[in-house]
This record gives structure tokens, sequence and C-alpha cells, in this order.
């Protein structure tokens, strides 16, 4: 006879809350044993990766503004060069932009291996096999979720890992940026009101 564990919990919908955190946190030291195991070095191998790429796209954004003044002055010779740029930039910008989705497939199965192994030696540990299987009926196919939500779990993580990683220095950057502009405003706003009284400290 089946016994019957515990239930879930009211609504039965995932939530995120202490208890979601903790599991997510246990997962992590899976994914990442060590600093300098496989997965650490690949994830900082990505950050670095993204970087360099948001950079370039800096860089290509600056391009069209640069095009202005080349072509308001009629300069034959900044036109080619500014061309040429361009186009290693593109370039560069492709490369990093493949060598950053190919450094997410190997944390995804670098993941996946590392995971699977994790639960498959909890899941033959001991009589836990048969009492998922037979004894509990509150789990089912364990089997299942092992193979199919972890492919699904390191997949998802792995697609939003370059974008996570990229997102406060971007955001940091931004805000740095943003902060500059303001103040440069404020300058030309209150050149007056400091242009006298400037000339009121000399008098």
């Amino acid at each position: 006879m089946a016994i019957r564990g515990p239930g879930p919990r009211p609504g039965g919908r995932p939530r995120l809350d202490l208890q979601f955190l903790q599991r997510f946190l246990q997962i992590q030291k899976v994914l990442f044993p060590s600093w300098s195991s496989q997965s650490a070095l690949m994830f900082l191998t990505l950050l670095c990766v993204a970087l360099l790429e948001q950079l370039v796209i800096y860089q290509v954004g600056l391009i069209p503004s640069q095009y202005f003044g080349v072509l308001g002055n009629k300069d034959l010779n900044g036109f080619k060069t500014l061309t040429f740029l361009s186009v290693v930039l593109i370039v560069l910008q492709s490369m990093l932009k493949s060598f950053d989705q190919f450094t997410c497939n190997l944390l995804y199965v670098s993941w996946r291996k590392d995971l699977t192994e994790h639960l498959h030696r909890l899941y033959f540990r001991g009589r836990v096999y048969y009492t998922l299987n037979v004894l509990r009926d509150d789990v089912d196919n364990p089997d299942q979720r092992i193979s199919q939500d972890v492919e699904r779990f390191c997949r998802q993580l792995s697609s939003m890992a370059s974008k996570l990683i990229i997102s406060p220095f971007t955001l940091v950057y931004y805000t740095y940026q943003c902060f500059r502009r303001f103040k440069h405003m404020q300058i030309r706003v209150n050149a007056e009101p400091a242009a006298f009284f400037s000339r009121h400290q000399h008098v």
C-alpha cells in the first residue's frame, strides 16, 4: 500500500520565497563546487566575453554620429577609415556573440551532467529509489523528473546566464553616464548665474 507523503502547499503553485532561495543556492553548490572547477572557469570566461561584447556594441553605436562628421567634411580618407573600422567592429561583435552562445552551450552540457550525476547519487543511496517509486505516490515518475526537468532547468539557466551577469555592469555604467549628462546639463542651465557669481567673487 502506497504511503502519501507531505502534500503540496496551498495553491499548488511554485512561489518565490525563502524555500525557493534555499533550494536554488543548494543547486548552485552542485553546479559550482569550487572556484577552480570547470563550470566556474567557463562562467568567468562568459563574463569576460559578455563585457567585451557590450564594449564593442557601444563602439558600434558611436559610428553613425561619426559618419555625419566625415560626410559633412567630404573627407574621403576618413570615410574609408571609418568604414573599415565599422566592418571590423561588426565582424568582432558577431564573433563574440557566437562565442557567447558556444560558451552557454558548454555550460548547459556541464551543468546538466553534474546535476544529473548528483541526483542519481542521491536517488540510489540506500532505498530512496524504492521509497519514491513504491511507497510514496506524491512524487510522480522520479526518473522523468531527473532526465527532463534537469534538462529544462539547465537549458533555461544557461540561456539566461550571459544576460544575468552583464545586467548589473550595464546598469552601473549607464547610470554613471546619465549622472555625467545630468551634471553637464546643470552646468549649462546655471552657466549665467555661475559666471555672475564668479565675477562677483573677483570684484
